[in-house]
């Protein structure tokens, strides 16, 4: 251990073992008593507090004030800390903070403490969650925190190739178990979601760009974009229940419940496929009649047909 470890170390113990003697700190250090009292002196010269009693019971201890240095964490509280912060991600508003943080946190932990770090990243697989890779979402994370616009590398769902795209990020989201960012193109008016497992590079580019006012509510304006971004078909549907019961079925990012009255309320969404639709709504078992387009209809006449024919 050199000398500047050894002295962190020292501080480490202080802080977790106050009242510890010159005896047992040597011993934890591995170091003569006289080395350990020196390195309590070279602490006290650069402006630690370190009070000492005498006597059998007496030992060190640092004293409260403004020179109390930051908090000094071991392997099993690091270990703590970031299964914490990887909880603090799923809470909205903490997303980004906290994957900034745990940034920070392994960039100044001793490197025989990163093993472990990474070994925890992918145990609770998080910051990667459904393809979002570390390296485009930490600094996507820390570009949200800091205001700074980035270029991303992004592929849209109906291209091949990734194209890209300067934006002013916002705010991460995460939502059934994907990963957002919702950001401004430069130049645009308009707010807009990219999934980040569609991301393949980020690049900050030191500057802010003009924005339009940021949606009140992130999490909301992804869902409401999912469920009602470009798709080829606009979906609504009559349910013939109370908007409280099918809230309780529908994933708001899928398609949203519009109140009727006590009885009866509607479902809007968007879809690609009408099949897909067409399942879906069989697979919600409730009672419907379908407003738009007509050729839902017919599909769910179908797939009526296929199961009455099937079984």
């Amino acid at each position: 251990m050199n000398t500047t470890s050894r002295r962190l170390e020292t501080l480490a113990l202080l802080q977790a073992h106050p009242g510890i003697s010159a005896t047992r700190l040597a011993a934890r250090l591995g170091v003569t008593e006289r080395t350990a009292r020196r390195d309590i002196a070279q602490l006290r010269d650069i402006g630690y507090r370190i009070d000492a009693e005498a006597g059998r019971e007496g030992g060190y201890r640092l004293a409260s004030g403004h020179a109390m240095p930051p908090l000094l964490l071991d392997a099993d509280e690091v270990a703590a800390v970031a299964i914490g912060l990887r909880t603090a991600v799923a809470v909205d508003g903490l997303e980004a903070a906290a994957i900034t943080a745990l940034a920070k946190l392994t960039q100044v932990v001793p490197s025989r403490w990163r093993t472990r770090l990474t070994a925890l990243a992918e145990v609770q697989s998080l910051p990667s969650r459904r393809g979002a890779d570390r390296d485009v979402l930490i600094p996507t994370a820390i570009a949200c925190r800091a205001g700074e616009a980035i270029r991303i590398r992004h592929r849209r769902h109906d291209a091949a190739e990734a194209r890209p795209i300067d934006v002013q990020p916002h705010r991460l989201v995460t939502l059934r178990g994907r990963w957002y960012v919702v950001a401004c193109p430069r130049g645009a008016t308009a707010w807009v979601v990219y999934a980040l497992d569609r991301v393949d590079h980020v690049q900050p580019l030191g500057t802010r760009y003009p924005i339009p006012e940021p949606p009140a509510d992130a999490a909301a304006f992804v869902s409401d974009t999912l469920a009602h971004g470009p798709s080829r078909h606009r979906v609504r549907v009559r349910v013939h229940t109370s908007a409280d019961l099918v809230r309780e079925l529908v994933d708001p990012s899928v398609a949203t419940v519009i109140d009727d009255d006590d009885d009866e309320c509607e479902l809007h969404f968007g879809a690609d496929d009408l099949d897909w639709a067409a399942r879906w709504l069989v697979y919600l078992n409730l009672d419907l009649d379908v407003v738009e387009p007509t050729a839902l209809a017919d599909r769910l006449r179908a797939l009526g047909g296929w199961l009455r024919d099937r079984y």
